[in-house]
């Protein structure tokens, strides 16, 4: 009765495949370690909310109130505009709407006969600024007004307010 002749080791194969092995490895590790060490800031989406006339939400804020844009793409990033200034040129901030790690339910309301914001999670008030909120940077370039969403701009690319 005949026997089958089992898989034949073939060095030839073997170095080879080992070979391609190493190579990928190697290549594998090096994309790892430059990927690693970038500066540079990894940003989705704008890197700011602009292309708003600061004249324009200068005179909204003062009839209406300090505007709140909720974020529509996670929920995670609803912030507050406010306008504290005597002109369009001067006293812009925007923060968060929630201290870091609250739900949305704890987004901060605004009391127009105090001027404060309101927490309704823990009843905690901010002043008009929003002071104690994570703030974030404002920029007017021209007439427009610039919120750096991810914190990265530098101030001296904007030429301020020229009314």
């Amino acid at each position: 009765m005949p026997v089958a002749k089992g898989p034949s080791f073939d060095i030839r194969s073997a170095a080879i495949f080992g070979g391609v092995a190493v190579v990928a490895a190697v290549i594998i590790g090096i994309v790892a370690i430059q990927l690693g060490t970038r500066t540079n800031t990894l940003v989705l989406g704008d890197t700011d909310f602009g292309s708003l006339s600061a004249d324009n939400m200068a005179a909204e804020i003062a009839e209406n109130g300090p505007i709140l844009w909720p974020d529509i793409a996670s929920g995670n990033r609803d912030i507050w505009l406010q306008h504290t200034g005597d002109t369009p040129g001067e006293g812009w901030v925007a923060f968060d709407a929630r201290v870091p790690g609250a739900g949305r339910e704890c987004n901060v309301t605004w009391n127009v006969a105090e001027r404060t914001f309101a927490d309704p999670c823990d009843g905690a008030t901010y002043d008009e600024r929003g002071s104690g909120l994570p703030q974030i940077p404002v920029y007017i370039d021209q007439r427009t007004l610039i919120i750096d969403l991810n914190g990265i701009r530098d101030p001296d690319e904007f030429s301020g307010y020229s009314g």
